[in-house]
């Protein structure tokens, strides 16, 4: 192989690898987790303005060391299209988001249009078990 081919190779391998890491660099975190809930919730209507506020009060709610960490795992995740089967991250973040809506107060019904209200905690959140038998749809027998 010449000099040449060999540094056209390289170039073009550089720039492969680049691409990616400027997309991932460019993009806002809230962007990223907004476009993770709405891929892995394709099938409900979801409220936007509490999807919003539902990624500034979760990333208000980490640590300072825990937000960079995240961040830039879910950026990478995002890139990759990985789904909450695939990532556990995206899992605690999809999870979270519905803990954190009236989903389950409304039977899980997926006509209505899921509202944030307020981010979950089992520690300041009313007793509720969400996936108690009273929640879910009758059952046709």
């Amino acid at each position: 192989m010449r000099r040449r081919n060999f540094l056209k190779i390289a170039g073009l391998g550089a720039i492969a690898l680049a691409i990616p890491g400027i997309s991932m660099y460019s993009a806002s975190v809230e962007t990223t987790m907004t476009k993770i809930i709405k891929k892995e919730f394709h099938f409900l209507k979801l409220d936007e303005a509490g999807l919003n506020k539902f990624v500034a009060d979760y990333i208000k709610a980490e640590g300072e060391y825990q937000r960079a960490f995240t961040q830039l795992k879910l950026k990478g995740y995002s890139l990759l299209n990985k789904t909450s089967e695939d990532s556990q991250r995206v899992r605690n973040l999809t999870t979270s988001y519905l803990l954190s809506t009236d989903f389950f107060q409304n039977k899980m019904d997926e006509s209505k249009v899921v509202n944030y209200l307020g981010l979950y905690s089992p520690h300041k959140t009313p007793c509720a078990n969400p996936f108690s038998a009273i929640y879910y749809p009758l059952a046709v027998s």
